[in-house]
């Protein structure tokens, strides 16, 4: 586990912001794709409005956009409350400076009704909270980690968009999966990752080339699971902001091309003792799962299928789901089997399951929320020890499997009743809304190349 990462006390803030080293603040929330949304503040206005006052004011639309920040027709922001404005609130705890911005900080946020101090419940670090409240309710706190992968490219932002991301040049001309040549061509920039994360107080134990051409793979250390989520949604915004300078072009997509492999994000989650000093996953008895921890994995079983729209959030995030690919497609689990989609790794202490199933493209706060909502529901009702699978698990008997559509993935969501009593009516609508919306751009407002190929001049 790492240690604290190094948080930026207000004493030493106000120190250096008046010897001028910091000249900005930014003050930030993870908006429901898991990308950092506010505004950059001076330092008069941050002390103003963010320590002495009741926050920096926003659109409420911030949380009811599609990718392409239009706005929704949801419950939280819409044209009959006029988008009304929210509060975000700097949780001080996260106030950090920024490496590569020298002269700035950054504070992540929760956002508030703007006439009162109740939080926002859609918003996606209090869908996070209210899931540990319920476990700190069981005597329980989670640790997670984050497993990301992504693909860099050597062409320039502004040119691969002008490409349409069609033709770039990827940072690897062959496979070269855990080649050490390679990692070195790399280093020159992927140094940068390892280097300045653990300054910008995101811990990373280690890097690597993946399977696809020109992706990585960079693996942080496991924490307390707010803090993990924030500093997953930490990762990928200074990756991007470090890929922009070094002009090369980084995408977090579960699968930016139908002939190579997908990228992932697998979480690493265990349970401990509501203090978080305990670990409760092993078993000495039987060398393996404890009861309790066996009922929170058959949990995750049970509702896998169910629960894979906070897993698998976009139309693109089935394309991934494709067998022999090591996507968690398989719903079982074995004891480092990653043919499987929950891997049992670690002993005695480090003993925890690994979720293969999200891409990276999931929002850590919902996926983490999810996990536990699933986790609690098998200790409710107390589940058996799930049976361990050896062998292929994609070809193996009466072995189920998660949706391959958002379609699919949408309708046995709006079904789940575990997942609307964990999360509640109004976070479950939410969810549910936002995804209908992004299915519906897809289905009704989009003509692919794939078509205009296909069907252009044949039909």
């Amino acid at each position: 586990m790492s240690t604290t990462p190094p948080v930026l006390a207000l004493d030493r803030f106000e120190e250096l912001a008046a010897a001028g080293e910091i000249t900005t603040v930014i003050c930030a929330a993870p908006d429901p794709y898991g990308r950092l949304v506010g505004k950059r503040l001076t330092i008069p206005a941050f002390r103003s409005l963010g320590l002495q006052g009741r926050g920096v004011n926003a659109s409420s639309f911030i949380f009811a956009v599609d990718l392409e920040m239009n706005p929704l027709d949801l419950a939280v922001s819409n044209s009959d409350n006029g988008w009304v404005d929210i509060r975000l609130v700097p949780d001080l705890a996260t106030l950090r400076r920024v490496p590569w911005e020298p002269s700035a900080a950054l504070v992540i946020c929760d956002a508030y009704h703007m006439d009162s101090d109740e939080p926002l419940a859609v918003a996606p670090r209090t869908v996070l909270r209210t899931q540990l409240a319920r476990a700190q309710q069981h005597g329980l706190s989670l640790k997670f980690a984050s497993e990301l992968e992504f693909y860099l490219a050597a062409t320039p932002p502004r040119q691969a968009w002008e490409l349409g991301y069609q033709n770039l040049k990827m940072m690897s001309d062959y496979r070269s999966d855990y080649q050490m040549v390679q990692s070195a061509r790399d280093d020159w920039f992927i140094e940068r990752i390892r280097n300045q994360m653990p300054e910008f107080g995101v811990s990373v134990e280690s890097s690597k080339p993946e399977w696809g051409l020109g992706q990585q793979e960079v693996t942080l250390d496991y924490c307390d699971s707010l803090e993990m989520a924030d500093r997953h949604v930490l990762f990928k915004y200074g990756v991007k902001q470090l890929a922009h300078a070094a002009d090369l072009t980084v995408t977090f997509m579960a699968k930016p091309k139908i002939d190579e492999v997908g990228s992932s994000c697998h979480l690493h989650v265990s349970l401990w003792s509501a203090d978080g000093a305990e670990p409760l996953c092993w078993s000495d008895d039987r060398h393996g799962m404890s009861q309790r921890f066996g009922s929170f994995v058959a949990g995750q079983l049970h509702h896998a299928a169910d629960i894979s729209l906070m897993f698998a959030p976009t139309i693109n995030s089935y394309k991934r789901f494709q067998p022999d690919q090591f996507a968690g497609t398989a719903i079982a689990v074995g004891d480092d089997n990653r043919s499987c989609a929950f891997r049992l790794v670690g002993s005695g202490p480090s003993y925890r399951v690994e979720n293969r199933i999200p891409g990276a493209d999931v929002n850590p706060y919902y996926a983490y929320a999810a996990t536990i909502a699933a986790g609690l529901d098998g200790i409710d009702h107390d589940l058996a020890i799930p049976e361990i699978f050896s062998g292929n698990a994609w070809t193996g008997d009466d072995i189920s499997t998660v949706p391959t559509s958002l379609h699919r993935s949408i309708d046995l969501f709006a079904e789940s009743k575990m997942a609307r009593a964990a999360f509640g009516d109004e976070v479950f609508d939410h969810l549910l809304a936002s995804a209908q919306s992004e299915l519906e751009a897809f289905d009704s407002h989009t003509v692919t190349d794939w078509e205009s190929r296909r069907y252009y001049e044949r039909v």
